[in-house]
Parts: structure tokens; C-alpha cells; sequence
């Protein structure tokens, strides 16, 4: 009973150790910036920010505007893709069936800004970033409260 009971952990163990999918290395990401409409002039800004936040987080920051990275074999080595920006269809039909696998499979995402204003006519994605762009509001005036100034998001 002793020796089935070893044997069970065993195999446990083998399983989990083989079924990791984890990255070798530091966790990299891809900051994916290709416009094919309105071009936000926050862009680079937006880029040095991922940048400066991977080299004070220990990460790895990959910058493109071209689409054909959006393949199996590419992106399986990012941790996330971050659409930074981007607006209209930036991506064709093959590079969309990638970039679905590649979240299906456990990839991350993040839509900064004007990422809800891409990939109007693809359903998966609008599900994926969860709404469309319709307009900017008109400028707002507001006052701004900071209660815990040494809280990293308002430090």
C-alpha cells in the first residue's frame, strides 16, 4: 500500500513538472503600436513607459508596429501583447487566427487607449477588449483627491 501510495506522488509529480508551459527567462512582452487610422502622438511616450516599467520590473519589452509577428511561433515568447494605441484594422485574417490561439492557449493582453478603436468588423476581438470606440468626450475639468501618497499608483 506504501510503495502505491510513493508511486502515485511519483507520477503526480512527473505530470505537473511536464505539463508546465512556463518561459525560460525574464517575462517578455510585445508592445504593438501599427495605426491604420488616427495616429496618437502619446504613442512613444506610451512605448518608453512599458519600457522604463520592464526594466524597473524585470521584464523584457519587444516593440513593433509590424503585424507579421503575429504568428504561433512568435508569439508563444511574450507574456503579453500590449495593443498600445492602435486604431483600424491592423491585423489580417491569418495573423487574427494567431493572435486568438495564442490567448486561447493563455497569452495576455492589454488595450491601452485607443486599442478599442481597431478591429471594428472582427467579433472575437471586440468581445476580447470588450467594447468599441464611439468619440472622445469633450474635455472634462476635474479635481483630483490623493489620500495614501505613498501608494505606488499615486506616489
Amino acid at each position: 500500500m506504501k510503495k502505491i501510495l510513493w508511486l502515485g506522488i511519483f507520477a503526480c509529480i512527473v505530470c505537473i513538472a511536464s505539463c508546465s508551459k512556463k518561459r525560460a527567462g525574464k517575462p517578455r512582452v510585445l508592445v504593438f503600436s501599427k495605426t491604420a487610422g488616427f495616429v496618437h502622438t502619446s504613442i512613444p511616450a506610451g512605448v518608453a513607459a512599458v519600457q522604463k516599467l520592464g526594466a524597473e520590473n524585470g521584464f523584457d519589452v519587444d516593440t513593433t508596429k509590424n503585424a507579421d509577428i503575429f504568428n504561433d511561433d512568435s508569439l508563444k515568447n511574450y507574456a503579453a501583447v500590449i495593443f498600445m494605441s492602435t486604431t483600424g484594422d491592423v491585423l489580417n485574417n491569418k495573423q487574427e487566427i494567431a493572435f486568438e490561439r495564442y490567448i486561447q492557449a493563455g497569452g495576455g493582453y492589454v488595450g491601452v487607449h485607443a486599442a478599442t478603436d481597431t478591429e471594428y468588423d472582427w467579433g472575437w476581438y471586440g468581445r476580447l477588449v470588450g467594447a468599441y470606440f464611439s468619440s472622445h468626450p469633450k474635455p472634462q475639468s476635474a479635481k483630483f483627491i490623493i489620500k495614501d501618497k505613498e501608494f505606488p499608483a499615486t506616489s
